[in-house]
């Protein structure tokens, strides 16, 4: 009777661990899936923000042409309505005359800025702007 009882005991014991292997793969696959579940999300917000980047990239693209196009109109616009306004020079006490067209035809220069911020004023009563440099700065050019 006891080495049955053994044998009996050692089975409860295999089949207690048996079920509790069993509980434990039956929560690995409920992790498994939610896992899945979550990657399958991720996956979607990824592809999500994909399609949002190329969105952003054709409007800022567009943005730019529809920029160019437009600063190319106003510039056709103000030589219109400016003609070849002509510019007079003191500088460093010698006179230079010349047209705006030809001061702001490269952008981003001295002369393109100060001309387009409509700040600056001529110096004197003469209508001259003057600037405090070497007149050979722009002979030399």
């Amino acid at each position: 009777v006891s080495s049955h009882r053994l044998v009996f005991v050692h089975f409860s014991f295999c089949l207690c661990l048996f079920n509790g292997l069993l509980k434990k793969l039956s929560t690995m696959d409920v992790i498994q899936s939610e896992y899945t579940a979550v990657e399958d999300t991720f996956k979607s917000i990824i592809q999500t923000l994909t399609d949002a980047q190329d969105c952003v990239q054709q409007k800022w693209d567009q943005f730019k042409m529809k920029r160019t196009v437009l600063e190319t109109k106003m510039n056709e616009y103000n030589l219109a309505v400016n003609g070849h306004k002509r510019v007079s020079l003191n500088v460093g006490g010698q006179h230079f005359e010349t047209t705006e067209e030809t001061l702001v035809k490269e952008k981003e220069t001295f002369f393109w800025a100060m001309l387009r911020s409509g700040q600056w004023q001529p110096d004197d009563s003469d209508g001259r702007y003057f600037i405090d440099r070497s007149p050979q700065v722009l002979c030399d050019s």
